[in-house]
């Protein structure tokens, strides 16, 4: 049976998958039952074209006259393209609307209000970034759209108009928030506007609440919020400035809370922390995290230590999420707690936490067997082999980034088999393994001795049929399942490890190998050869680092790695037009290439752009950086200048069918 063989209905379900320019311009071009299938309703009852600049309304205005009667869905955020007449059409043909995001669009006020009259049924509505949106014409929101349970708000105003007209915008938003009774989410994340003032009412079926980098909330607002909002389960206070005083109050009033971020809070500390963890035992999610690592700023950014996390892990034993980054505080001892007490723990980032090192892998490989995500970076003490007994126990583990990380040397992921009753883990034969991991640890003196035992016993077809096959058959094998793998910086990562990621970790689809620049041909090789779905790759270098990847690397990837989308190069010197023409030919899934040309290279600017064009037709270049160095002979001051000029260049190309 092959797809063409499906029923109508069938097909429409996976069609579903697709958006909308898929549909367009790939469905109706295959053949007659296809193209008739993509104009029907069912496929059109959302319309996703978030991000998609070139939408204009002679694009637009079709689809909402054919199927407006049938559209639910409208996300144009973004969609600059898009004017009076295009937003008119909305609030004209989609009277049956539910959910509306128009964040990052040029929306006037008056189109807007009439959106509101004439699409009653929108129960989810986004406005954020709307510049041209007046406070005014949001009084008509809770008029209107009476059913409207999820609301993301406006975020700036005109300084000059809110300083001008303060009370009135904050009676406007008091007025809002108050009669908007079926209101279960608000996101004013980034608001000027949100003072203590806004939520003297609350709302007491609110179930999230965003309210990151609101500088204006204070100890006082989150008082009235707590108070008022008593079903809070989600809440968002990152960057704002709370304090412990803050967090006592919402440990007495809002018990039930699952999800707390207080990331970069510099007023809350452990005590705050503490007293939550008292209070909201069915806490999932916190976020503790210091200030971003882009600041490189040479203290602490984090107050939290393994004070908190010993009292999370005795008072919030089903905590999934934890994110402690840039908190020097926080030690293996703080980590054994968590990962000991909660047992259902999914996400760890201990990012920047210097004092972290191989104990706190060993406990999660002990304890944690649910572990999906692990940020690592920047622990500087972690080495192989903790990383290689995580890897070996943490089965399910998706995610994983360790960048900086300079003792990871020698990457051996062990294979591990759970047996069965009757199974001696001795005498077991096992030859081919890579690709796979194996519940039940085996220790690499043990896999060699299966090594030998399958080797001889292959010896003939039926010695080995008696000996391994009745064995083989009581184990279970369970595939390796990370996905996402950043090894950036890792300066001694080398190519014998990189051949073990590829031959255990098939599934990769995300893999950055940026400034490990002892990684040759022959490692990328491995990874051509064995991660044939991997997506996005990221072999760029620093300037001050020679990568030792040539045109060999391109041919290998561009031979294997059809699924290939993303590929980085820069600061590649070794890399030739061939190379890239080859890249470009083969690889018709690529749609960004980062390459640096220059005099250090082997690529000229002008060469390089032309032989893209000749070979993948249109593509947008654009240059991501331009330096200009000018160097000088250290023996003679007054030697000429030897200028060379490099730029780095970010080519997009179009999605574009290969046959």
């Amino acid at each position: 049976m092959s797809i063409y063989d499906l029923s109508d209905p069938l097909l429409l379900q996976i069609f579903q998958y697709l958006d909308h320019r898929d549909v367009c311009l790939a469905l109706r071009q295959t053949c007659q039952q296809w193209h008739r299938l993509s104009y029907d309703f069912t496929l059109w009852q959302r319309l996703r074209f978030s991000g998609f600049n070139q939408l204009r309304n002679e694009h637009f205005l079709p689809l909402l006259r054919y199927y407006g009667d049938s559209i639910q869905e409208i996300d144009i955020s973004g969609c600059k393209g898009l004017d009076a007449l295009g937003f008119h059409a909305i609030s004209e043909h989609c009277k049956s609307l539910r959910k509306l995001d128009l964040s990052g669009t040029y929306i006037a006020g008056e189109a807007f209000l009439k959106i509101c009259e004439e699409c009653p049924k929108i129960k989810e509505l986004n406005i954020f970034d709307c510049h041209f949106i007046s406070y005014k014409v949001l009084s008509s929101i809770p008029t209107c759209l009476q059913g409207l349970r999820k609301l993301s708000m406006l975020n700036r105003l005109d300084p000059l108009q809110y300083v001008l007209n303060r009370s009135s915008v904050i009676s406007v938003y008091q007025s809002l928030i108050k009669n908007c009774k079926e209101l279960v989410e608000l996101d004013c994340k980034a608001s000027d506007f949100v003072e203590d003032d806004i939520f003297t009412d609350g709302i007491a079926n609110l179930y999230t609440l965003n309210l990151s980098h609101c500088t204006g909330i204070s100890d006082e607002g989150i008082q009235s919020i707590a108070v008022s909002c008593s079903a809070l389960r989600h809440l968002n206070l990152s960057h704002t400035y709370i304090s412990n005083r803050g967090m006592e109050v919402i440990a007495r009033c809002c018990k039930r809370l699952t999800h707390l971020n207080v990331s970069d809070c510099r007023n809350v500390t452990d005590m705050g922390v503490c007293v939550v963890a008292h209070s909201c035992h069915e806490l999932r999610h916190l976020d503790v995290h210091g200030e971003s690592w882009m600041a490189l700023r040479p203290h602490s950014t984090g107050n939290i230590t393994d004070v908190a996390l010993k009292v999370l892990a005795s008072w919030c034993p089903n905590l999934e999420y934890l994110d402690t980054t840039g908190c020097w505080g926080v030690t293996d001892d703080g980590v054994r707690a968590i990962t000991t007490a909660c047992k259902n723990l999914r996400h760890l980032e201990v990012r920047g936490c210097l004092s972290i090192s191989d104990q706190s892998l060993i406990s999660l490989a002990d304890n944690s067997r649910e572990l999906r995500s692990l940020n690592i970076s920047e622990c500087v003490k972690v080495t192989s082999a903790g990383l290689n007994l995580l890897m070996t126990k943490c089965t399910k583990l998706k995610f994983l980034k360790a960048e900086t990380c300079h003792y990871l040397a020698n990457l051996r992921f062990s294979c591990q088999v759970q047996h069965s009753v009757g199974c001696s883990c001795s005498q077991l034969p096992a030859k081919d393994v890579h690709g796979s991991s194996f519940t039940g640890q085996i220790f690499p003196k043990t896999l060699e001795r299966h090594f030998q035992c399958i080797d001889e016993a292959s010896t003939s077809s039926k010695g080995f049929q008696a000996q391994c096959r009745p064995k083989l058959e009581k184990c279970r094998i369970t595939p390796c399942v990370l996905s996402h793998l950043d090894l950036s910086f890792c300066s001694n990562v080398a190519d014998d490890s990189i051949q073990q990621v590829a031959s255990f970790c098939r599934q990769l689809k995300y893999l950055s190998l940026m400034g490990c620049y002892l990684v040759t041909d022959k490692g990328i090789g491995h990874i051509a050869k064995h991660c044939k779905v991997l997506e996005h790759l990221n072999l760029s270098c620093s300037r001050t680092q020679r990568s030792k990847l040539t045109d060999q690397t391109l041919s290998e990837l561009a031979e294997a790695c059809r699924a290939l989308k993303h590929l980085n190069l820069y600061n590649g010197v070794c890399f030739s037009e061939k190379g890239i023409g080859q890249l470009m030919t083969r690889c018709w899934s690529l749609r960004e290439l980062c390459l640096t040309t220059g005099t250090r290279t082997k690529l000229d600017a002008e060469v390089i752009c032309r032989a893209i064009m000749a070979a993948r037709g249109d593509c947008i270049g654009k240059i991501e950086a331009e330096m200009d160095c000018q160097q000088r002979w250290p023996s003679l001051p007054s030697s000429p200048r030897i200028a060379t000029m490099e730029r780095n260049i970010l080519f997009k190309f179009p999605r574009k069918s290969n046959v």
